[in-house]
This record gives structure tokens, sequence and C-alpha cells, in this order.
């Protein structure tokens, strides 16, 4: 009988043991996983940010031709 429960010990110390395993690879593949979006998060960000600059640039740029255009004397 003390036979047969340090078997079943055995077995649920195993199955534990697998189960850890398998958790701890799941947890490298999400930590991963977060590493491979925060990447790709960091390289929107200065995405926007180089877009945020020429979208000003040409602002500045369309509004100096507007003001040219209005300052030049269009007589008929």
């Amino acid at each position: 009988m003390a036979f047969d429960n340090l078997e079943q010990l055995e077995g649920k110390i195993n199955r534990l043991l697998e189960k850890h395993e398998r958790v701890k690879k799941e947890k490298e593949s999400i930590e991963r996983k977060l590493e491979q979006k925060e990447s790709e998060w960091h390289h929107l960000q200065g995405q926007i940010r180089r877009y945020e600059r020429e979208r000003i640039e040409l602002r500045e740029k369309i509004d100096k031709i507007i003001g040219q255009l209005a300052s030049m004397d269009i007589s008929d």
C-alpha cells in the first residue's frame, strides 16, 4: 500500500514537472513575442514622428507657395 502511494506521488510529481516545463516554454515564447511587439511599437513610433515632421514641412512649403501666389499681382 505504501508502495502504491509512493508510485502515485511519483506520478504526480512527474506530471507537475512536465506541466512546469510546458508553462516555462510558453512563458518564454510569450516573452519573445512581447519583445518583438515592443520593437515593432518603437519602430512605428519613429515612423509617426517622421511623418509628423514631414507633414509640418509640407504645410510650411504650401503656406509659402500660397503666400507667394497671394502677393502676386494677377491683373487681366
